[in-house]
Protein backbone atom coordinates (compact mmCIF):
# COMPACT_ATOMS: atom_id res chain seq x y z
CA UNK A 1 0.00 0.00 0.00
CA UNK A 2 1.27 3.45 -0.87
CA UNK A 3 1.73 5.82 2.17
CA UNK A 4 -0.11 9.13 1.28
CA UNK A 5 2.55 11.91 0.93
CA UNK A 6 0.34 14.79 0.44
CA UNK A 7 -2.83 16.10 2.72
CA UNK A 8 -3.50 18.55 -0.28
CA UNK A 9 -3.73 18.04 -4.12
CA UNK A 10 -3.84 21.52 -4.54
CA UNK A 11 -3.37 24.29 -1.92
CA UNK A 12 -4.86 28.04 -3.22
CA UNK A 13 -2.47 30.90 -2.29
CA UNK A 14 -5.06 34.21 -3.67
CA UNK A 15 -5.73 38.01 -2.08
CA UNK A 16 -8.73 38.57 -0.14
CA UNK A 17 -9.63 41.17 -3.71
CA UNK A 18 -9.20 38.00 -6.04
CA UNK A 19 -11.46 35.42 -3.80
CA UNK A 20 -14.19 35.89 -6.60
CA UNK A 21 -11.63 33.72 -9.14
CA UNK A 22 -10.81 31.36 -6.29
CA UNK A 23 -13.86 30.35 -5.39
CA UNK A 24 -14.77 29.78 -8.88
CA UNK A 25 -11.89 27.28 -9.06
CA UNK A 26 -12.77 25.84 -5.61
CA UNK A 27 -16.19 25.15 -7.44
CA UNK A 28 -14.66 22.96 -10.00
CA UNK A 29 -12.37 21.49 -7.61
CA UNK A 30 -15.19 20.42 -5.62
CA UNK A 31 -16.78 18.64 -8.23
CA UNK A 32 -14.16 16.56 -9.43
CA UNK A 33 -12.98 15.54 -5.90
CA UNK A 34 -9.65 17.10 -6.06
CA UNK A 35 -8.42 17.27 -2.07
CA UNK A 36 -7.51 21.30 -1.69
CA UNK A 37 -7.14 23.57 0.97
CA UNK A 38 -8.24 27.27 0.76
CA UNK A 39 -8.76 28.86 3.92
CA UNK A 40 -12.36 30.16 3.52
CA UNK A 41 -13.41 26.37 3.33
CA UNK A 42 -12.08 25.63 7.11
CA UNK A 43 -12.93 28.35 9.38
CA UNK A 44 -13.69 25.98 12.49
CA UNK A 45 -10.25 24.44 12.25
CA UNK A 46 -8.56 27.74 11.63
CA UNK A 47 -10.21 29.65 14.31
CA UNK A 48 -7.93 30.16 17.58
CA UNK A 49 -4.70 28.40 15.09
CA UNK A 50 -1.34 30.14 14.80
CA UNK A 51 -1.58 31.56 11.45
CA UNK A 52 1.86 30.82 10.50
CA UNK A 53 1.70 27.39 11.39
CA UNK A 54 -1.34 27.52 8.62
CA UNK A 55 0.86 28.59 6.16
CA UNK A 56 3.62 26.29 6.53
CA UNK A 57 1.44 23.10 6.67
CA UNK A 58 -0.50 24.51 3.68
CA UNK A 59 1.81 25.86 1.45
CA UNK A 60 5.69 24.62 2.50
CA UNK A 61 4.39 20.93 3.36
CA UNK A 62 1.28 19.04 2.63
CA UNK A 63 0.41 20.31 -0.72
CA UNK A 64 1.05 18.77 -3.98
CA UNK A 65 0.75 21.74 -6.08
CA UNK A 66 0.74 25.39 -4.91
CA UNK A 67 -1.90 27.44 -6.76
CA UNK A 68 -0.84 31.24 -7.04
CA UNK A 69 -3.87 33.89 -8.03
CA UNK A 70 -1.14 36.59 -8.89
CA UNK A 71 -2.31 40.48 -9.53
CA UNK A 72 -1.17 43.67 -8.49
CA UNK A 73 -3.03 43.31 -5.61
CA UNK A 74 -1.29 40.45 -4.55
CA UNK A 75 2.15 41.32 -4.81
CA UNK A 76 0.94 43.94 -2.14
CA UNK A 77 -0.20 41.85 0.52
CA UNK A 78 1.77 40.59 3.47
CA UNK A 79 0.23 37.06 3.97
CA UNK A 80 0.12 36.64 0.10
CA UNK A 81 4.12 37.13 0.35
CA UNK A 82 4.51 35.61 3.40
CA UNK A 83 2.53 32.27 1.20
CA UNK A 84 4.67 32.62 -1.65
CA UNK A 85 8.01 33.12 0.06
CA UNK A 86 7.11 29.39 1.99
CA UNK A 87 5.63 27.77 -1.14
CA UNK A 88 9.14 29.20 -3.19
CA UNK A 89 11.61 28.22 -0.51
CA UNK A 90 13.98 25.18 -1.07
CA UNK A 91 14.00 24.26 2.83
CA UNK A 92 11.45 21.80 2.45
CA UNK A 93 11.75 18.07 2.03
CA UNK A 94 9.53 17.16 -1.23
CA UNK A 95 8.83 20.29 -2.24
CA UNK A 96 5.72 20.99 -4.13
CA UNK A 97 5.39 22.60 -7.70
CA UNK A 98 3.79 26.78 -8.14
CA UNK A 99 1.64 26.80 -10.59
CA UNK A 100 1.00 30.86 -11.65
CA UNK A 101 -2.78 31.85 -12.55
CA UNK A 102 -1.62 35.67 -13.55
CA UNK A 103 -4.92 38.29 -13.21
CA UNK A 104 -2.98 40.78 -14.98
CA UNK A 105 0.76 40.87 -15.81
CA UNK A 106 2.34 42.36 -12.57
CA UNK A 107 5.87 40.78 -11.74
CA UNK A 108 5.94 38.92 -8.95
CA UNK A 109 9.53 37.74 -7.13
CA UNK A 110 10.97 35.05 -6.22
CA UNK A 111 9.11 33.48 -9.58
CA UNK A 112 11.23 32.89 -12.35
CA UNK A 113 10.78 34.95 -15.75
CA UNK A 114 11.20 31.43 -17.60
CA UNK A 115 8.46 29.52 -16.09
CA UNK A 116 5.16 28.99 -17.38
CA UNK A 117 2.43 30.31 -16.42
CA UNK A 118 -1.33 30.69 -17.25
CA UNK A 119 -3.78 33.85 -17.34
CA UNK A 120 -7.42 33.55 -16.42
CA UNK A 121 -9.79 34.10 -18.91
CA UNK A 122 -12.89 33.22 -17.06
CA UNK A 123 -12.03 29.96 -17.36
CA UNK A 124 -12.21 27.65 -14.13
CA UNK A 125 -13.42 24.49 -15.72
CA UNK A 126 -10.49 24.39 -17.71
CA UNK A 127 -8.35 25.50 -15.00
CA UNK A 128 -9.34 22.54 -12.90
CA UNK A 129 -9.29 20.24 -16.07
CA UNK A 130 -5.49 20.61 -16.39
CA UNK A 131 -4.99 20.85 -12.57
CA UNK A 132 -6.44 17.62 -12.45
CA UNK A 133 -4.48 15.88 -15.70
CA UNK A 134 -1.37 17.35 -13.86
CA UNK A 135 -2.02 15.32 -10.27
CA UNK A 136 -2.56 12.33 -12.49
CA UNK A 137 0.67 12.70 -14.52
CA UNK A 138 2.30 13.09 -10.49
CA UNK A 139 0.95 10.13 -9.27
CA UNK A 140 1.93 8.06 -12.09
CA UNK A 141 5.36 9.32 -11.95
CA UNK A 142 5.26 8.43 -8.18
CA UNK A 143 4.63 4.58 -9.38
CA UNK A 144 7.48 4.53 -11.81
CA UNK A 145 9.59 5.73 -9.27
CA UNK A 146 8.31 2.22 -7.31
CA UNK A 147 10.19 0.16 -10.14
CA UNK A 148 12.70 -2.79 -9.57
CA UNK A 149 15.79 -1.54 -7.01
CA UNK A 150 18.62 -2.67 -9.05
CA UNK A 151 17.27 0.57 -11.45
CA UNK A 152 17.92 2.62 -9.00
CA UNK A 153 21.16 1.70 -8.18
CA UNK A 154 22.37 1.80 -11.53
CA UNK A 155 20.74 5.34 -12.02
CA UNK A 156 22.46 6.05 -8.67
CA UNK A 157 25.66 4.87 -10.33
CA UNK A 158 25.46 7.27 -13.14
CA UNK A 159 24.51 10.32 -10.88
CA UNK A 160 27.86 10.09 -8.67
CA UNK A 161 29.99 9.29 -12.09
CA UNK A 162 28.61 12.39 -13.89
CA UNK A 163 28.89 14.67 -10.74
CA UNK A 164 32.52 13.40 -9.86
CA UNK A 165 32.81 13.81 -13.41
CA UNK A 166 32.08 17.41 -13.82
CA UNK A 167 34.05 18.37 -10.60
CA UNK A 168 37.25 16.28 -10.85
CA UNK A 169 37.70 16.82 -14.62
CA UNK A 170 35.89 20.56 -15.34
CA UNK A 171 37.38 24.15 -16.02
CA UNK A 172 40.63 24.02 -13.93
CA UNK A 173 39.71 26.98 -10.80
CA UNK A 174 36.09 27.01 -10.69
CA UNK A 175 35.22 23.84 -8.84
CA UNK A 176 36.71 22.17 -5.44
CA UNK A 177 36.31 18.56 -4.56
CA UNK A 178 35.26 17.99 -1.99
CA UNK A 179 33.60 21.47 -1.99
CA UNK A 180 35.43 23.49 1.33
CA UNK A 181 32.93 23.78 4.41
CA UNK A 182 32.49 26.82 6.39
CA UNK A 183 34.81 26.99 9.43
CA UNK A 184 33.06 25.31 12.71
CA UNK A 185 31.48 27.32 15.12
CA UNK A 186 34.07 28.30 17.77
CA UNK A 187 33.95 30.16 21.00
CA UNK A 188 36.73 33.21 20.94
CA UNK A 189 37.40 34.87 24.56
CA UNK A 190 37.45 37.98 24.28
CA UNK A 191 39.63 39.68 27.30
CA UNK A 192 38.58 42.09 29.23
CA UNK A 193 37.36 45.39 28.08
CA UNK A 194 38.96 48.52 29.91
CA UNK A 195 36.49 52.37 29.96
CA UNK A 196 36.35 53.96 27.45
CA UNK A 197 35.78 57.77 27.14
CA UNK A 198 34.76 59.38 23.74
CA UNK A 199 34.35 63.19 22.77
CA UNK A 200 30.62 64.71 22.72
CA UNK A 201 30.32 63.84 19.05
CA UNK A 202 30.88 60.13 18.79
CA UNK A 203 27.74 57.74 18.06
CA UNK A 204 29.17 55.24 20.80
CA UNK A 205 29.90 57.15 23.59
CA UNK A 206 27.05 55.48 25.62
CA UNK A 207 28.75 52.48 24.92
CA UNK A 208 31.57 51.87 27.23
CA UNK A 209 30.74 54.20 30.53
CA UNK A 210 31.92 51.19 32.32
CA UNK A 211 34.39 48.04 31.89
CA UNK A 212 33.03 45.59 29.99
CA UNK A 213 33.40 41.36 31.70
CA UNK A 214 35.49 39.27 29.32
CA UNK A 215 33.02 36.90 27.27
CA UNK A 216 33.13 34.58 24.55
CA UNK A 217 31.43 35.02 21.19
CA UNK A 218 30.70 32.83 18.20
CA UNK A 219 32.93 33.17 15.26
CA UNK A 220 30.31 33.08 12.89
CA UNK A 221 26.77 34.02 12.47
CA UNK A 222 24.12 30.83 13.24
CA UNK A 223 23.83 29.11 9.97
CA UNK A 224 20.56 27.87 8.66
CA UNK A 225 21.67 23.82 9.37
CA UNK A 226 22.83 25.06 12.63
CA UNK A 227 19.19 26.65 13.39
CA UNK A 228 17.61 23.73 11.80
CA UNK A 229 19.00 21.34 13.83
CA UNK A 230 17.95 22.91 17.21
CA UNK A 231 13.81 23.31 15.91
CA UNK A 232 14.23 20.03 14.79
CA UNK A 233 15.60 18.81 18.23
CA UNK A 234 13.41 21.25 20.02
CA UNK A 235 10.39 20.08 17.98
CA UNK A 236 10.22 23.83 16.67
CA UNK A 237 8.69 25.24 12.82
CA UNK A 238 11.62 25.79 11.04
CA UNK A 239 10.95 29.79 10.09
CA UNK A 240 10.48 30.25 6.13
CA UNK A 241 13.80 31.53 4.83
CA UNK A 242 14.15 33.32 1.27
CA UNK A 243 14.52 31.83 -2.07
CA UNK A 244 18.01 30.33 -2.72
CA UNK A 245 19.52 30.10 0.85
CA UNK A 246 22.14 27.99 1.66
CA UNK A 247 22.34 25.55 4.58
CA UNK A 248 26.20 27.00 5.49
CA UNK A 249 24.81 30.70 4.78
CA UNK A 250 23.62 32.82 7.85
CA UNK A 251 19.77 32.07 9.55
CA UNK A 252 17.04 35.08 8.56
CA UNK A 253 13.60 35.54 9.32
CA UNK A 254 14.53 34.70 13.41
CA UNK A 255 12.86 37.32 15.85
CA UNK A 256 14.43 38.37 18.27
CA UNK A 257 13.01 36.00 20.69
CA UNK A 258 13.70 33.01 18.36
CA UNK A 259 17.44 34.34 18.35
CA UNK A 260 17.62 34.38 22.11
CA UNK A 261 15.62 30.70 22.19
CA UNK A 262 18.62 29.18 19.97
CA UNK A 263 21.03 30.88 22.41
CA UNK A 264 19.64 29.30 25.24
CA UNK A 265 19.61 25.88 24.23
CA UNK A 266 23.52 26.40 23.64
CA UNK A 267 24.03 27.57 26.93
CA UNK A 268 24.82 31.37 25.50
CA UNK A 269 22.87 34.24 25.21
CA UNK A 270 22.50 37.38 22.55
CA UNK A 271 26.02 39.87 22.79
CA UNK A 272 25.06 43.56 24.26
CA UNK A 273 26.06 46.24 22.60
CA UNK A 274 29.03 47.51 23.76
CA UNK A 275 30.41 43.56 23.38
CA UNK A 276 29.05 43.40 20.26
CA UNK A 277 31.04 46.18 19.15
CA UNK A 278 34.20 46.18 20.99
CA UNK A 279 34.11 42.65 19.16
CA UNK A 280 33.54 44.20 15.97
CA UNK A 281 36.30 46.76 16.13
CA UNK A 282 38.75 44.02 17.99
CA UNK A 283 40.00 47.55 19.62
CA UNK A 284 41.45 49.20 16.28
CA UNK A 285 40.48 52.00 14.68
CA UNK A 286 38.98 50.78 11.69
CA UNK A 287 35.45 51.53 10.01
CA UNK A 288 34.39 48.25 9.47
CA UNK A 289 35.43 45.13 11.21
CA UNK A 290 38.85 43.94 10.60
CA UNK A 291 39.61 46.42 7.75
CA UNK A 292 39.01 50.19 6.33
CA UNK A 293 38.39 48.48 3.29
CA UNK A 294 35.02 46.84 3.44
CA UNK A 295 35.70 44.44 0.04
CA UNK A 296 37.93 42.65 1.88
CA UNK A 297 35.60 41.94 5.47
CA UNK A 298 32.35 42.63 4.03
CA UNK A 299 29.46 41.21 1.85
CA UNK A 300 27.78 44.03 0.56
CA UNK A 301 25.56 45.77 -1.60
CA UNK A 302 24.28 42.31 -2.96
CA UNK A 303 20.89 40.62 -2.49
CA UNK A 304 21.65 37.82 -0.36
CA UNK A 305 24.05 36.91 2.11
CA UNK A 306 26.84 34.19 0.58
CA UNK A 307 28.09 31.37 3.45
CA UNK A 308 29.30 32.55 6.62
CA UNK A 309 32.87 33.18 6.75
CA UNK A 310 33.10 33.98 3.24
CA UNK A 311 35.19 37.52 3.55
CA UNK A 312 38.48 38.02 5.87
CA UNK A 313 37.89 37.88 9.55
CA UNK A 314 39.33 40.55 12.07
CA UNK A 315 42.20 40.35 14.40
CA UNK A 316 39.78 38.00 16.98
CA UNK A 317 39.11 35.56 13.78
CA UNK A 318 35.69 37.04 13.83
CA UNK A 319 33.77 36.55 10.48
CA UNK A 320 31.05 38.87 8.94
CA UNK A 321 30.54 41.19 12.20
CA UNK A 322 30.17 43.46 8.87
CA UNK A 323 28.05 42.79 6.44
CA UNK A 324 26.63 39.68 5.00
CA UNK A 325 23.10 39.84 8.11
CA UNK A 326 22.68 42.52 10.68
CA UNK A 327 23.08 40.71 13.94
CA UNK A 328 20.74 41.14 16.95
CA UNK A 329 21.97 42.54 20.31
CA UNK A 330 20.52 41.63 23.50
CA UNK A 331 19.72 45.24 24.75
CA UNK A 332 16.62 47.21 24.14
CA UNK A 333 17.38 50.56 22.18
CA UNK A 334 14.66 53.08 23.73
CA UNK A 335 13.60 53.51 26.95
CA UNK A 336 10.21 52.51 26.82
CA UNK A 337 11.48 48.84 25.42
CA UNK A 338 9.84 48.81 22.16
CA UNK A 339 12.82 48.34 19.81
CA UNK A 340 15.62 46.48 20.20
CA UNK A 341 19.08 46.65 18.81
CA UNK A 342 20.83 45.53 15.60
CA UNK A 343 24.15 45.74 14.98
CA UNK A 344 26.40 45.64 11.26
CA UNK A 345 24.86 46.29 8.27
CA UNK A 346 23.80 43.37 6.03
CA UNK A 347 24.20 42.21 2.45
CA UNK A 348 22.12 44.65 1.14
CA UNK A 349 23.26 47.39 2.92
CA UNK A 350 25.24 50.47 0.93
CA UNK A 351 28.31 53.00 2.30
CA UNK A 352 26.70 55.71 -0.06
CA UNK A 353 25.61 58.25 0.73
CA UNK A 354 25.20 56.87 4.12
CA UNK A 355 27.79 54.19 4.81
CA UNK A 356 25.37 51.71 6.76
CA UNK A 357 28.36 49.31 7.42
CA UNK A 358 30.43 51.72 9.94
CA UNK A 359 30.92 49.90 13.25
CA UNK A 360 29.42 53.20 14.65
CA UNK A 361 25.71 52.43 12.69
CA UNK A 362 23.11 51.54 14.93
CA UNK A 363 19.43 50.32 13.45
CA UNK A 364 16.85 48.94 15.57
CA UNK A 365 13.66 46.73 14.74
CA UNK A 366 10.90 45.07 16.45
CA UNK A 367 11.88 42.39 18.28
CA UNK A 368 8.79 40.21 17.28
CA UNK A 369 9.59 40.81 13.61
CA UNK A 370 11.26 38.54 10.55
CA UNK A 371 13.09 40.31 8.73
CA UNK A 372 15.36 38.61 5.67
CA UNK A 373 18.61 40.43 6.30
CA UNK A 374 18.58 40.00 9.85
CA UNK A 375 20.18 37.08 11.66
CA UNK A 376 22.86 36.62 14.77
CA UNK A 377 25.70 35.02 16.49
CA UNK A 378 25.90 33.61 20.32
CA UNK A 379 28.04 35.16 23.29
CA UNK A 380 28.50 32.98 26.35
CA UNK A 381 29.56 34.58 29.64
CA UNK A 382 33.31 33.88 30.80
CA UNK A 383 32.04 31.62 34.13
Amino acid sequence: MMRKLFKYDVAISVAEENVDVAELIVAELKKRRIPHYYYKDDVAGSWGQYIMNLTQDAYGKHARYILLITSRIYVEKYWSGVELQVAVSSFVRGKPSVLQLRLDDTPVDSISKHQVYLEWKKNPEEIADILNEKIKMQKREALLRKLPLFKGVVISILIIAAVMSYYIFGPPGKHRWPPSPPPKMEKILIAEVPAVSYNENSAVQTLYKRSIDSFYISNTEVTVAQYRKFCESQHKNFPPQPPSSDENGPIRNVTWYEALEYCKWVHGRLPTEAEWQYAASAGLAVKYSGSNNAAKVAVYNKQKPLKVASKEPNTFMLYDMTGNVAEWCDDWSDSSFTWKAVRGGACNSKINPVNELDLTYRTKEYPDIRNPYIGFRVAWNNH
